[in-house]
């Protein structure tokens, strides 16, 4: 596979959605590829070395993808005071990026506020359940047969992270996991509880999670 390459581009329910390939070496892109970047670009990638730089460059170019996928203008997506990415007025955008892939969502402002995340099924590693789940999300989790359970971990997992990415521009604070209890449906829906602490509740909230190959993605949409 040819890396810093568009890999997948598919209208989903929320949005237009763009995967770009990553070298899992973080090795560095070549001047053919940085020159598909807006030259504002080119200079904040050149602050980045290894898969910082490589995650930088193929989220970017997954999103002038998915904005460009929507009829938007390519331009500068710079990043704001938390390192999201500034869409362009009347758009919304979120990226996520593992080792080999880094995705992006595009969609009209006025139908939501989108987060987006990608997490990796492998390694399991369950310890992470005490730290992101709520009391009574454990509970379930812990009545599902052993062989689930980490499915059911790692889904919450990335949901909330794209809860976050969603809630943040408005909230302009860190949303903690104690904030959010996700139940899930097997038709890639999930319900949200919002539990904030501070700062307004969005009028509503929905979430869908579709698998990947060895992942799991994860949308949040918001309306204020």
């Amino acid at each position: 596979m040819q890396h810093y390459q568009t890999v997948f581009k598919d209208a989903l329910p929320y949005g237009i959605v763009v995967g770009v390939s990553l070298p899992p070496d973080g090795a560095a892109p070549d001047e053919q590829v940085l020159q598909k970047l807006h030259p504002d670009e080119r200079i904040a990638a050149s602050a980045h070395r290894g898969f910082r730089l490589a995650s930088f460059v193929g989220g970017r170019l997954a999103a002038h993808g998915a904005i460009q996928g929507l009829g938007g203008p390519f331009t500068a997506l710079h990043s704001d005071t938390r390192g999201a990415p500034v869409p362009p007025e009347g758009t919304s955008l979120s990226i996520t990026h593992k080792r080999r892939m880094a995705i992006a969502i595009a969609a009209r402002s006025e139908l939501g506020v989108l987060g987006l995340d990608l997490e990796d099924l492998e390694p399991e590693r369950p310890g992470i359940a005490k730290r992101i789940l709520r009391a009574e999300e454990q509970e379930r989790i812990e009545r599902l047969p052993p062989e689930r359970q980490w499915t059911a971990i790692v889904l919450r997992f990335s949901i909330k992270e794209a809860i976050y990415k969603a809630l943040a521009p408005k909230l302009q604070r860190y949303i903690g996991f104690e904030e959010a209890s996700v139940a899930l449906h097997t038709d890639g829906h999930a319900n949200i509880d919002l539990h904030l602490t501070s700062g307004p509740t969005p009028e509503h909230i929905e979430a869908r999670f579709m698998w990947m190959e060895r992942a799991v993605l994860s949308t949040v949409r918001v309306r204020w």
